[in-house]
């Protein structure tokens, strides 16, 4: 075993490191994972690796978001009273009535957060099968959208 078995290794195994980061990037903050899948991969593995890691992090945070949601409520707030009209009701009542859920599933990868937008979410709908499949074609349309937009300037760069 000489020393380029130990560097193919090497190189292999911080292969295989960018993709996972790529998932859980992918998984919480869906801009940065996208931006290093941009920067590293091709457009077909980049935007495999954003749809699973978008989808897995909807996922869990969909189907374990009302248990979150519920320990929230029994230990964080526990004995304070909330206003009636906070600002925050007022946002989520204007986000409902404009658009509601599929407002919410298309800002989710851009400018919320999956966490933020999983959450949003699960207060709008109480069908999380529902929920969990808006959020995935959001996540899928922004995929496709932008690794579209880079496989395009690969071909047009390439002529």
């Amino acid at each position: 075993m000489g020393k380029w078995a130990v560097g193919r290794y090497l190189w292999c195994m911080s292969s295989w490191l960018l993709r996972i980061s790529i998932f859980l990037w992918s998984s919480s903050k869906f801009l940065v994972g996208t931006g290093m899948a941009l920067a590293f991969l091709s457009p077909l593995e980049g935007m495999f690796w954003c749809i699973i890691g978008g989808m897995s992090g909807c996922f869990i945070l969909i189907f374990g978001g009302n248990k979150l949601q519920s320990l929230w409520a029994t230990y964080i707030s526990k004995g304070k009273k909330g206003k009636v009209f906070s600002r925050k009701n007022r946002f989520l009542v204007k986000l409902r009535a404009k658009g509601g859920l599929w407002l919410v599933a298309f800002l989710t990868p851009l400018i919320l957060s999956i966490p933020v937008g999983c959450l949003f979410a699960n207060t709008f709908e109480s069908n999380p099968y529902r929920v969990f499949r808006i959020q995935s074609l959001s996540v899928v349309f922004w995929s496709v959208l932008i690794f579209g937009f880079k496989a395009l300037t690969l071909f047009f760069q390439s002529m």
